[in-house]
């Protein structure tokens, strides 16, 4: 599944092979880190945290210091950025949706 996101999201961005090739190599590594928690909801959230906490770095370090400043460079971007998949976005459950985890019973409380 990631391999395949990131194979959709790397056909419209203006990269270099080897930048490709790392990013799917990174990619590839994030996902066997996570796998590798297991059922840990602790050690998986604290995987997510590293990679929001990335996500926040390299958009507030890189991305707006690079940002046009031209009318017509940022025109070029936001269609870039509409045609292909809009902003990237960082989704974070809500406490409603963790909670109804709750409601559904596990089998060990079926047998007790």
């Amino acid at each position: 599944m990631a391999q395949t996101e990131t194979q959709t999201q790397s056909q419209s961005q203006p990269e270099s092979p080897t930048s490709q090739s790392q990013l799917e190599g990174t990619v590839e590594q994030l996902w066997q880190i996570a796998q590798s928690q297991g059922n840990s909801p602790e050690r998986l959230l604290y995987v997510l945290r590293v990679l929001e906490a990335t996500h926040k770095r390299i958009r507030d370090d890189l991305f707006q210091p690079a940002l046009p400043n031209s009318r017509h460079e940022l025109f070029n971007l936001l269609r870039d950025i509409e045609t292909n998949g809009g902003w990237p976005h960082i989704y974070r459950m809500k406490i409603e949706e963790i909670c109804k985890y709750l409601a559904e019973p596990d089998d060990e409380d079926l047998l007790n």
